[in-house]
Formats: structure tokens, sequence, C-alpha cells
């Protein structure tokens, strides 16, 4: 059974399914127009090339889901965790993980990132701090651009452009995932360099933007609001019965954490006879 909200909203229900998930992915197919199709080669399996890239994709997992809320867990199938700190083994990197068809987590990518500069600047004869904001988000799957201008930034190029699901006293965010412009951008990838928004080579953000768009539509949970504000640590709308309140959305959810991980990555040790 399904109903709507007063702003339009999907509420699911479903009487005579016990699993709600399974009864979820039954109606993805039409809940949900399919995105265009985009010819990519098939993604090799990831291996970590040592036992260093090994350890931080397990910090980078046990934090993701140490902070992920459990009654929203399971309705995402592609996750993305970023560390906005400047220092390492953690630092400026993005490690995304998704289920296999079993429903296991696997290890799909390791990415250079550039996040927020964090340190006070003028712009524009206004000071600001341009800041990557900590928390868990959605992806907005109606602010898909593969062409795309900053408004704020003097129109400078954010190809591949993946908006967060994000408002702030009642308006949308300009913060998004997105490819890095400019050579120079590109060479900075690894250092925090950005307005605020995750850049990554637009190699591995066309990658990311096609797959999201067009293996992880589904029903996905409402973020909880206050005066206007999205809650920014995964939160659920729930109604006035304390059902998760459902949207078609990308099933796909983002962390950012100021995290670097030293100390909790064993050093690789090299012995020689």
């Amino acid at each position: 059974m399904t109903t709507r909200t007063e702003d339009g909203r999907l509420i699911v229900r479903s009487p005579l399914v016990t699993d709600e998930r399974d009864f979820i992915h039954r109606r993805r197919a039409r809940a949900v127009a399919p995105a265009p199709v985009y010819d990519m080669r098939q993604t090799q399996a990831f291996e970590p090339s040592d036992t260093l890239q090994q350890g931080r994709i397990d910090l980078a997992q046990g934090r993701m889901f140490e902070a992920l809320p459990d009654e929203i867990e399971s309705y995402f199938d592609l996750f993305m965790y970023v560390s906005k700190s400047d220092r390492q083994p953690m630092g400026q990197r993005m490690f995304i993980f998704e289920r296999d068809t079993e429903g296991s987590l696997q290890p799909y990518a390791e990415w250079r990132v550039s996040t927020g500069r964090e340190v006070p600047e003028m712009w524009k004869g206004r000071r600001q701090v341009p800041s990557t904001p900590e928390g868990i988000y959605k992806l907005d799957p109606d602010r898909f651009y593969a062409t795309y201008f900053s408004r704020l930034y003097d129109n400078a190029p954010m190809p591949h452009a993946m908006f967060f699901d994000l408002r702030h006293r009642g308006n949308p965010t300009g913060l998004a995932i997105h490819a890095a412009g400019s050579a120079s951008k590109i060479a900075r990838l690894g250092r925090r360099d950005s307005g605020g928004c995750i850049r990554l080579s637009p190699k591995n953000a066309k990658e990311l933007f096609y797959k999201i768009k067009n293996t992880t539509a589904g029903m996905v949970p409402v973020f909880a609001e206050t005066r206007g504000s999205t809650d920014r640590w995964g939160r659920a709308a729930r109604d006035g019965r304390g059902q998760l309140v459902l949207e078609h959305g990308y099933k796909a959810v983002l962390m950012i954490e100021d995290f670097d991980g030293r100390g909790m990555i064993a050093p690789v040790v090299a012995y020689t006879h």
C-alpha cells in the first residue's frame, strides 16, 4: 500500500509483505525512470595494491558503517566515504563500496579528491571560509548535470556534477561531487583546494556519475528537516504512524568527515634476507 504526504513524498507500506526491502526492490523498475545508457566498459574487481591500501579501505569501511544509522543502511547499495583531512594516510581520498549480487559489501574504488580549502579568504569583498561540511548525505536525483557551471564562482566549470540532497534554511545548497575543471585543479587533487565541493579527476567523476544514474535508482528514506535545514547525520523522517518516509532517488549515500587515520594503520615493513 502506498500513500503520499502533503508535500507529495511517497510512503510505502505493505502488510502482505514481511520484508519491506524486497517489496521496494520489486517496485524499483516501474517507480523510477531509467537513466540514459552509458557505454562504460565492465569495471574489473578492485584489488588493493598493498597492505597499506587495504588498511585504509578497512578503516574507511569501519568508520562509515559505525556512523551510518542502522535504520537507513539497508536502503542503500553504493557507499562513498570521504576524508577531508589534509593529513595522511586517509586525507583527501574517496573510498567507494558497493553491494554485490548476494548483498555482500565489496570495495569498488579509492580515488584522490580535493575538498574545501578550510581557511579564511576574501571573495568579492567578503570574508568566507570555503568548507566541506562533515555529515551523511544523499544525492539529489533532480540535480545531476553532465555539464554545469558554478553560479557562485564566476561560471567555473563543474563537469559531471552530482549535487547533495541538502537544504539549508529552505534553500538547496550548491555542494556537489564533480570533476576538476582545469589542468591546474587536476594537478592539485589530493590537497584541499575547492570552494566546498568534492572534486574528482574527470575520468573518475564521469564513471561515478553514470554508475549512480544507471545502477542505483530506487526508493530511499527522506532525511528529516528542522526549520528548513536537512539533518546532516542521516536521521530519517517519519510519518504520523512512525513509518519511514520514502521517495524516489538514488541508492547511494555519502559520508564526509575530518579524519586522518594516523596511528590506526600499521606501516608496511619490508624484510630482506
